[in-house]
């Protein structure tokens, strides 16, 4: 299989899942089942996704990180190319080993803010419709460059300000109910959950760049799930307590409607959907572009809102219609800009080397 059909695979297998979970959770959490715990269930979906996370890293050790780059990352100190090979892979009760300090100054925080993104998530799905939904999470680019900005990951640029200029005034014209929409799917505490979700999906982002960039436990998506989701799980669960209740949970008539097996499976199986969808966005960019993903990210929304259409019965404005468009405008100009950056860097670079080579 060529690299194009490796990413065409990967591309559908994404499709799939992030379109299915979507949906899943929407009617999960929507008027279809109306299972009003979505906190507690998420957390519930971390754990499913901290054990299959599990699973995979004992059948592949390769993807753990090694043993002599964790002692590293814990004293401060670089492992030699030797240190590395004599001791190639840590075991799964190594990895429960990483120290306090690491842990709370890189990981917790990367998993505070992934909590606040998927559960305000979906939470939201309880107030608004999918379409909205999914139009206001594309304003997380907003947020990524600020967050990218603030935390150093970006260099500043005039046109990073354009780009959230333009995409703020694209939120406010995708916000707009149109006439024939229920308030019911537009309802303004919806709306601020999402705009909430995608500012702390900003700020996942950066976090989730720092770890790839500068923690050894978490150099693949497999062995960040692994840390990552526990501490997501106790969060949603101290959140779940204190806001659901628990009590209200184990006592909600769906246990008496559905079964007590049958409620659970109905539980586990979006933590399924959500740990495949990242597999998926993980092999497709070992073999594709990032822009790549960008496009098809563009294109699994518009799928998504058109679904929702279908499906839920959701309708958008021609307001709310331009409003998308010239956010996905945005997001490929975001794209073209970043990808030209690059390019000039690595043509610099080679124009210095060869000049090296020169002298």
């Amino acid at each position: 299989m060529n690299p194009t059909q490796e990413a065409a695979l990967y591309i559908g297998g994404w499709y799939l899942f992030s379109l299915s979970i979507s949906i899943y959770n929407k009617w999960m959490f929507g008027a279809g089942l109306n299972f009003e715990y979505p906190i507690f269930i998420t957390a519930f979906h971390q754990f499913c996704l901290f054990l299959l996370a599990s699973l995979v890293l004992y059948i592949k050790p390769k993807l753990r990180p090694t043993v002599a780059a964790s002692v590293a990352q814990e004293t401060g100190t670089t492992p030699g190319p030797s240190s590395a090979q004599a001791m190639p892979s840590a075991s799964l009760i190594t990895l429960f080993s990483i120290g306090p300090a690491l842990y709370a100054s890189q990981i917790l925080p990367c998993s505070l803010a992934s909590a606040g993104d998927i559960g305000l998530s979906n939470v939201s799905f309880k107030f608004i419709s999918l379409s909205l939904y999914t139009m206001l999470k594309t304003s997380s680019l907003v947020f990524v460059l600020l967050f990218g900005l603030l935390f150093r990951l970006e260099k500043f640029h005039i046109r990073l300000v354009l780009i959230v200029v333009v995409m703020s005034g694209s939120v406010m014209m995708m916000v707009k109910k149109p006439p024939t929409a229920s308030d019911q799917n537009y309802n303004p505490l919806g709306i601020l959950m999402v705009l909430a979700a995608a500012m702390m999906s900003g700020l996942r982002w950066a976090f989730t760049q720092l770890l790839l960039k500068h923690n050894e436990y978490t150099r693949n998506s497999i062995s960040t799930i692994f840390f990552v989701s526990p501490a997501m799980c106790g969060a949603l669960l101290v959140f779940g307590f204190l806001i659901e209740g628990w009590s209200n949970f184990t006592q909600s008539q769906i246990w008496d409607d559905k079964g007590v097996a049958t409620t659970i499976m109905l539980m586990i199986f979006p933590g399924f959907l959500a740990f495949m969808m990242t597999l998926c966005e993980f092999k497709l960019l070992t073999v594709a572009q990032v822009i790549t993903l960008s496009i098809a990210g563009i294109g699994k929304e518009v799928l998504t809102i058109a679904l929702s259409s279908v499906i839920f019965g959701d309708t958008l404005s021609l307001i709310n219609c331009l409003g998308l468009v010239l956010t996905f405008v945005t997001i490929l100009w975001y794209n073209y800009f970043r990808y030209h950056e690059n390019h000039n860097e690595y043509t610099k670079l080679e124009t210095d080397e060869v000049e090296l080579r020169k002298l």
